[in-house]
């Protein structure tokens, strides 16, 4: 695949880690690779490793970071499993990007599902070879169900209406492709592109994937346990692209700083700003916390 790949505040993600021992880094969805692309060229002397739940995203990491040879250790899973998979103390991490979002590729992807501009199956998966799919989704729970799991993970203003007309129009027919669900959803909303606006499916496809993914069970836990994990002066930088995600990582935060275990660097989060969201729209959304351990 040739579609260009944005790594978001990648400038304010290398002056945090700037600060740290610059001996190994862990990035906890390497995607694409640009994140670990940028960390590997700002700090020659440090080893990689490179996490993705996405094995197709692996696999194009390890096209993207081929110069580094072996600076980069690759390894399927996600920052959830980090801390079962590797023991950071013992290897000395100096820190840790989490970025949880979608890659410029899986959202490029038809074939994934996971961006209403593209049609293509109702899919949503990371880990393509195992789990439910979004369609799964829609077309077996109920609609209590539904509205719920769109009004927490994506805010969304008619989540009880749209739940209903989606179990109405599955008892004529299974739901299948991302343009059903788009052209439904542009129909309750009655959209009309304008300039600026966001269209309104963005955060129907949103809370389905994190739903799918189940992409925020265990984060409060893995927030908590960083400091055990960690030797002193290591950093934590944490991208976050909704509200949702981005309250629980601030109070996560906020907790561990109150405990006197780590120091907030950016008490409030960093945005991107107005030249990153010219040149990559995506980015917008994206708040930036980071902490170092004490």
């Amino acid at each position: 695949m040739s579609f260009r790949h944005y790594p978001v505040m990648s400038r304010e993600v290398l002056e945090i880690f700037a600060g740290t021992r610059k001996e190994i880094f862990v990035d906890c969805t390497v995607g694409a690779g640009g994140h670990s692309h940028r960390i590997l060229s700002a700090f020659p002397g440090c080893e990689l490793i490179a996490l993705d739940l996405d094995g197709e995203s692996l696999a194009l990491a390890r096209e993207t970071l081929r110069e580094f040879g072996g600076r980069v250790r690759f390894h399927q899973g996600t920052y959830l499993s980090l801390f079962a998979d590797f023991d950071c103390r013992r290897l000395a991490v100096s820190g840790i990007l989490v970025d949880p979002g979608i890659s410029t590729v899986q959202l490029k992807d038809g074939r994934r599902g996971f961006a209403h501009s593209q049609d293509g199956p109702l899919d949503m998966r990371k880990d393509a070879s195992s789990g439910t799919t979004a369609a799964d989704v829609l077309n077996s729970c109920g609609e209590e169900q539904l509205a719920e799991l769109f009004i927490r993970y994506g805010e969304v203003a008619n989540a009880r209406r749209l739940a209903k007309a989606i179990i109405e129009k599955r008892l004529f027919s299974p739901w299948r492709t991302t343009t059903q669900l788009r052209q439904l959803v542009e129909g309750l909303t009655h959209w009309r592109p304008r300039p600026g606006r966001v269209h309104p499916a963005a955060q129907v496809f949103q809370a389905l994937r994190i739903f799918v993914n189940r992409e925020l069970e265990g984060l409060e836990a893995w927030l908590e346990a960083i400091p055990a994990h960690l030797l002193p002066n290591s950093r934590v930088a944490f991208l976050t692209y909704h509200s949702l995600e981005d309250r629980l990582v601030k109070r996560g935060f906020q907790q561990l700083q109150r405990q006197g275990k780590v120091e907030l660097l950016r008490p409030f989060p960093a945005k991107p700003g107005n030249d990153e969201i010219a040149e990559n729209l995506a980015s917008r959304s994206a708040r930036l916390r980071a902490l170092e351990v004490a």
